[in-house]
């Protein structure tokens, strides 16, 4: 017969989690499929990132999905830390001096499911990620402003060639 193997209990949703050295050294530790290595602190109600720097700087990825962060912000310097996973928690916003000064070499934000309403905010990551190459915004009430100011930027695009050629008819 096969052996069963009990799943980890998950913290109920109401449940948070401080997070602790003592959770990071708990936590999955694995290679991901790119061959980097990363930390899974998903799902265990975290409200705020704290205590980073006992990780000394080991890992290229830190899954933070499905917690309670409403904030990405008060990381330690992390050089080898390229792509940053905050997907489906509350996030508003995103301290870009902290990421520029302490995160450098951030090329992967994934921001999906959250709470970003502000055009402001998504200039802050801007302003933040220079070496930023992917960025995840969907899910959030900013990608209805965003959307919208395509769409403006494209009928204005449009009118502005539509006035040319017809100036051009005209003459």
């Amino acid at each position: 017969p096969d052996r069963i193997v009990p799943l980890k209990p998950t913290p109920s949703l109401n449940a948070t989690m401080r997070l602790s050295a003592e959770v990071l050294s708990l936590a999955e530790q694995r290679p991901n499929a790119l061959g980097e290595r990363e930390i899974v602190l998903r799902g265990l109600g975290i409200p705020t990132i704290e205590h980073l720097a006992v990780t000394r700087d080991a890992f290229d990825t830190m899954d933070f999905s499905d917690n309670r962060l409403t904030r990405v912000e008060n990381f330690p310097r992390l050089n080898r830390l390229s792509s940053l996973l905050v997907g489906g928690n509350v996030v508003t916003g995103v301290d870009a001096r902290n990421l520029a000064t302490n995160v450098p070499n951030l090329t992967t934000l994934v921001l999906t499911d959250n709470q970003i309403a502000g055009l402001h905010e998504v200039a802050k990551i801007s302003d933040g990620c220079p070496k930023l190459e992917f960025l995840s915004l969907r899910g959030n009430p900013v990608v209805r402003k965003l959307l919208f100011w395509l769409r403006v930027c494209v009928v204005l695009w449009l009118v502005d060639v539509l006035s040319t050629l017809f100036s051009f008819m005209l003459y």
